[in-house]
């Protein structure tokens, strides 16, 4: 007989295996605002101390913000936002370690003025990225060190705007697939490329099939808020892939109906 927490977690996974969410914030360049002051109430006393080693305050503002975020939506109708326990991968990542109920795939991304959170189902893998629109962006970076794919679509745009917006198109789902898999840059980012990036379905393909660690992937490119591009990679096992009678669904939403 399963335990009712074991009931509550499946039940939980059930309700979010054909969704997945993607929750804004805005992130403050100079002085905290109301978002800051609610997540920074959120965090626990080792976590205070990692935020002031920031000595940038956007930086440290979007520190606080995505560990705030996380917090609250892993807790969200489940327990309370200080029994999240996290650990880390090996390169790195951040992963949901304790109470089960809470154990969701999460990925956070932030740039300049915005904060990302996505959440997923246990046994999805799960990153995403964000960009400021009007960052600059530097055709050689891509030369360097996207792949020849990437490369070829990026020579054949008309003009400059188009050039930027379909490089921070590339670099936000290279970004968001190697958090993913929990690699980070260890993972050369000619080792894999998206054709059809500029689309609504981008295609991974690899140099080494072992790179996708033998799961389904969708990707999906989308504007969180005016001014910003994200992307977003859900990895599924074969078994959930058979299983499932719809694709994943992504669920956008601002984070500011939870600031109180």
């Amino acid at each position: 007989m399963n335990s009712p927490a074991s009931d509550r977690t499946d039940q939980a996974s059930a309700a979010h295996s054909q969704q997945v969410e993607v929750w804004h914030a805005p992130a403050a360049l100079t002085e905290p605002g109301p978002t800051e002051d609610f997540c920074e109430r959120l965090l626990l006393a080792d976590e205070r101390i990692r935020a002031d080693r920031f000595r940038v305050a956007s930086a440290r503002h979007q520190h606080i913000i995505g560990r705030g975020m996380a917090r609250t939506l892993l807790a969200a109708g489940c327990c309370q936002t200080h029994e999240i326990g996290f650990r880390l991968l090996d390169h790195g990542k951040p992963i949901v370690s304790t109470p089960a109920i809470a154990c969701r795939a999460f990925n956070i991304a932030h740039t300049r003025g915005l904060v990302l959170c996505g959440l997923g189902a246990p046994h999805q893998w799960l990153g995403v990225d964000v960009e400021w629109m009007d960052r600059r962006t530097d055709p050689e970076l891509a030369r360097r060190y996207f792949a020849p794919e990437e490369i070829c679509q990026l020579d054949a745009t008309s003009s400059e705007a188009e050039h930027a917006a379909l490089f921070l198109r590339l670099w936000t789902l290279k970004e968001a697939f190697i958090k993913a898999i929990g690699t980070g840059l260890f993972t050369p980012l000619d080792q894999f490329a998206f054709t059809a990036a500029a689309s609504d379905s981008p295609q991974l393909v690899v140099r080494d099939p072992k790179l996708t660690r033998g799961r389904h992937w969708r990707f999906e490119s989308f504007e969180p808020r005016p001014g910003f591009v994200a992307a977003i990679a859900v990895g599924l096992d074969a078994k959930s892939v058979e299983k499932s009678e719809a694709p994943t669904r992504l669920k956008l939403a601002a984070f500011e109906t939870y600031v109180t």
